[in-house]
């Protein structure tokens, strides 16, 4: 399910230009004192030594300017949250109806919230990145963090691995068919780096084919494909081959 947000600012947004990080406070300040705060903050869904959240978040979409450091929206904020569970979705969907939104130093109050249940029902979609897909591994010697680009051939092995992981850890039972993603569109201008809380993170936006069964493509929508998802990464749409 989705949460569409819709934030008129009574005076301008100010927010650092790496803002992941102040979106996913938001979020756990909106389900604090809930009855899933503890287990989706604290423990997650969990595979081995690997905890997944099983929800994600696009980019806040807007008029905006750069200003030393800082982007700054003046006047309607877009914004939109995705999760695998219902109830996650209900919750914020209250809460942000009773307090409105705090993002950064920013109580915003005048927030319109819908809820939408959009869903692939296809085995082979297009896809186009609203955030970026990121992928990775880490030397367990070096503790050095390599990020795949889409031309690199494990950079699709990494994402399916990662997809039998989540969602095994989201539906105690392991996928019986993998997925398949493949670049389609991609170029240097959509290599994404951002910082979050002081570590550099690459990702890439650009269009890609997504094949599976659909049950398999849907969890992906909901949750967010590659790695990161809690942290506002992996967000697409589906669209239309005529639009590539």
């Amino acid at each position: 399910m989705q949460i569409k947000l819709i934030i008129r600012n009574e005076k301008p947004c100010r927010l650092p230009i790496s803002y992941h990080h102040i979106q996913q406070s938001a979020i756990y300040h909106l389900l604090r004192e809930t009855p899933i705060a503890g287990d989706l903050h604290d423990h997650g869904a969990t595979y081995g030594k690997r905890t997944y959240k099983l929800f994600t978040f696009g980019p806040l979409m807007g008029k905006y300017e750069i200003v030393e450091k800082n982007i700054i929206f003046q006047e309607e904020i877009r914004w939109e949250i995705r999760s695998d569970d219902r109830q996650v979705i209900m919750v914020l969907y209250e809460k942000i109806r009773q307090e409105g939104l705090v993002l950064g130093e920013n109580v915003l109050k005048n927030v319109d919230v819908m809820i939408q249940d959009d869903r692939i029902e296809e085995d082979s979609v297009y896809i186009k990145m609203i955030s970026s897909i990121c992928v990775y591994s880490t030397n367990p010697d070096t503790k050095k963090t390599y990020f795949y680009s889409p031309q690199e051939k494990e950079f699709s092995k990494a994402v399916q691995d990662n997809f039998q992981r989540k969602y095994t850890a989201g539906y105690m039972v392991e996928p019986e068919h993998e997925i398949h993603i493949e670049p389609v569109k991609v170029t240097p201008k959509d290599k994404y780096l951002t910082k979050y809380k002081g570590f550099y993170i690459n990702g890439w936006k650009g269009i890609y084919k997504l094949s599976g069964q659909r049950k398999y493509l849907d969890f992906l929508y909901q949750t967010g494909i590659g790695a990161k998802n809690s942290q506002g990464f992996g967000m697409f749409e589906v669209i239309p081959k005529e639009q590539i």
